[in-house]
């Protein structure tokens, strides 16, 4: 069920007559509010972010733990039966370790690599998340959801906020004597989810990581596992004119 809630800018201007000077404001009596609409849905799809670390003196030899890992992954996604184009797995990168020698005194080679899974059944989130979670060379999880409806309930929740906004304006407009007219500007803000994933943001996974963000021995198992509902709030500035109110007849 849609909620909407509604808060009313700080601004309330009746301009009498036009100004001839320049102002910011529109020359005409108006009055500028800030609708929202708030809907708490439950996602069906999410994505899955990791990366798979390896070292070795040797990189070769880390490059091939990489592809095993990635076999392993590759098979627990089939036998969910999920596709195994929904995984992708990005570039593969090579540095040395600075403060770390091979027994040889051979410098340490570490590989990494990102994979991000598509998981368009959340019946599999549990069972692929709780799967991968603490096996060997993987760390850094992240994970986000989101609806396959999305424009939908983003086009219901507009709607919301508009209708919410006009209400409360003619609400304002009723208290000066006023009546409310057409709209002179909309502007919506970015939709907005309140909710938060466990991890990193999925458009922030490849260039917002640092060395410290999800490892793996510090994920919670029962915050990974989770699907949280989505939290979502879209607002929305509307400027109405006003009228002046019809007089009643005597």
């Amino acid at each position: 069920m849609l909620k909407t809630r509604l808060r009313i800018a700080v601004l309330v201007l009746l301009l009498a007559t036009g100004a001839a000077r320049a102002t910011p404001v529109p020359a005409y009596p108006f009055v500028h509010v800030t609708g929202s609409a708030f809907q708490a849905v439950v996602p069906d799809i999410g994505s899955l972010d990791f990366e798979i670390v390896a070292t070795d003196a040797d990189p070769a030899a880390a490059r091939t733990v990489l592809e095993t890992r990635v076999g392993e992954v590759r098979a627990l996604m089939g036998r969910l039966g999920m596709e195994d184009s929904d995984a992708a797995v990005r570039e593969v990168r090579q540095s040395v370790r600075k403060d770390d020698r091979a027994a040889n005194g051979a410098p340490v080679y570490e590989l990494r690599c990102d994979v991000h899974i598509n998981v368009r059944n959340l019946a599999n989130w549990a069972p692929l998340a709780g799967g991968l979670l603490g096996q060997p060379n993987l760390d850094g999880f992240a994970s986000a959801f989101d609806r396959s409806d999305m424009d939908r309930i983003n086009d219901e929740l507009m709607t919301q906020a508009i209708q919410d906004a006009r209400r409360r304006a003619e609400v304002m407009a009723a208290a000066f004597g006023r009546r409310v007219g057409g709209v002179m500007a909309a502007t919506p803000d970015m939709l907005k989810n309140l909710g938060t994933a466990m991890g990193l943001e999925r458009d922030d996974f490849r260039h917002a990581r640092t060395t410290g963000d999800a490892r793996a021995q510090d994920v919670d198992r029962e915050q990974l596992l989770a699907v949280p509902a989505l939290k979502l709030r879209q607002p929305v500035d509307v400027i109405f004119r006003l009228e002046n109110a019809p007089r009643h007849a005597r």
